[in-house]
């Protein structure tokens, strides 16, 4: 799991007590943590509406961890209900979603669940589904998708010829073989997919929604290790 860090503000100057400017995603930090773990368990990654009540989410999030006595027993989809539930608690309910991920035994197995919470629209549905053989592996990911989704996708060409109809000749399209991921080839994925969309949105005419260091949580069967975590310093 891994996360930028750009915590965002849309604001609005007034004068004489009536709106006159709308100032639309002003980086207000560079230090937002987006990614959490949980009971050295459960990760959890949040994307969206990043305030509650105008107060960072961080804080919410790691006010909920610490509800959950029983946070070390329950089960993956447990854990991300309970998470939609503490959320959709706030007046207004937020337009927030969060990735939540972690193993549990099923069959005698320790198997993979990746489970996306919607808050807003109340739903909790699986991320990663299993085929008749295994799980299907990949990649999910929220908040600017349009950039990496424009690398991965296949692109075609236009051709016009004077008096005809356009046709479309497809560029070369290689699929890339998650199923073949080492844990190092993950690592450097998502590393990859955060700072291709931090460096090309630098240089479109867009809110600079994403931003700042790069947090990565690995979680293994029976481990959870931060490859990468901001840490506090002067």
């Amino acid at each position: 799991m891994a996360s930028d860090s750009r915590l965002t503000l849309n604001t609005q100057n007034q004068v004489a007590g009536q709106p006159t400017i709308m100032n639309v995603a002003v980086g207000m930090s560079d230090s937002n943590h987006k990614t959490f773990l949980a009971y050295n368990r459960f990760g959890i990654s949040t994307f969206g509406q990043a305030d509650m009540n105008d107060v960072p989410i961080s804080g919410n999030i790691e006010s909920f961890i610490r509800q959950q006595v029983d946070g070390d027993v329950i089960n993956v989809e447990t854990f991300a209900t309970r998470l939609k539930v503490f959320f959709r608690q706030y007046n207004p309910i937020p337009n927030t979603h969060f990735l939540v991920a972690g193993y549990e035994t099923d069959g005698g197995v320790l198997k993979q669940r990746v489970f996306n919470v919607n808050v807003n629209g109340d739903s909790v549905t699986r991320a990663n589904p299993e085929n008749v053989n295994s799980e299907i592996q990949g990649a999910q990911w929220g908040g600017e998708t349009d950039i990496l989704m424009r690398l991965l996708q296949p692109t075609f060409l236009e051709q016009q010829q004077p008096g005809a109809q356009s046709t479309y000749q497809a560029l070369p399209h290689f699929v890339i073989p998650f199923q073949f991921f080492t844990l190092q080839d993950a690592i450097d994925f998502s590393v990859y997919a955060i700072q291709t969309t931090i460096d090309t949105i630098k240089f479109q005419p867009r809110a600079k929604t994403v931003g700042g260091p790069i947090d990565v949580l690995v979680i293994k069967p029976t481990e959870c290790i931060w490859v990468s975590r901001k840490q506090l310093k002067i």
